[in-house]
């Protein structure tokens, strides 16, 4: 089970991927593209 689950892997998405794992000790990051 994740704490924080993002959708969307743009700029935004990952900043806020960063800043929830400094906080989080579980982050999910979906994109629907290739990364």
């Amino acid at each position: 089970m994740y704490q924080t689950i993002i959708i969307g892997g743009g700029p935004s998405g990952l900043m806020a991927a960063v800043a929830a794992s400094e906080q989080s000790s579980s982050v999910l990051l979906i994109e629907k593209r290739k990364v």
